[in-house]
């Protein structure tokens, strides 16, 4: 071993005002697919729209753990889930249909994968009517399953 001086540094003494951000709020799912944003009505059904104003398109994504998120609309309570048909629903009770695994894709948007049904590679997607897309039809590389997280606009 050769000998020589030892350099040490000092500990980083610099802070960063960096905003504190609030991951509780809502978020509005946007699809690349035709410009929608994911939708849960009162009566269960999962769509789209491109109306900005409505009130069911405001969603709350809870981390149930790491990678995995509970999808919920503010306005209704009801729980985003897929069946094992691959059809998306509403729900009001959460259950293990609920937990989708959500993924930062290259291009900057995000996908739920269906945590049940994680084997079948079952994504939630809007189709470009606007109307939600089958799980069983989806894929990696589908426009259909890409969602941008928005913040909601102030009132």
């Amino acid at each position: 071993m050769a000998e020589g001086d030892i350099t040490s540094f000092s500990a980083l003494t610099e802070s960063f005002d960096l905003p504190l951000l609030n991951y509780k709020k809502p978020k509005l799912l946007y699809c690349s697919n035709g410009g929608y944003f994911l939708r849960i009505l009162p009566n269960g059904a999962v769509d789209g729209t491109r109306d900005r104003e409505d009130l069911n398109i405001k969603l709350k994504l809870n981390s149930e753990s790491q990678g995995q998120v509970l999808i919920s609309s503010t306005e209704t309570g009801y729980h985003l889930a897929m069946d094992s048909t691959g059809q998306v629903y509403g729900t009001p009770t959460p259950n293990e249909e609920c937990l989708f695994v959500e993924s930062l894709e290259e291009n900057h948007y995000n996908t739920y994968r269906s945590k049940k049904y994680e084997e079948s590679s079952w994504f939630v997607g809007i189709k470009k009517n606007g109307k939600s897309k089958n799980g069983s039809r989806t894929h990696f590389g589908q426009k259909a399953i890409l969602f941008l997280p928005l913040p909601v606009s102030p009132d």
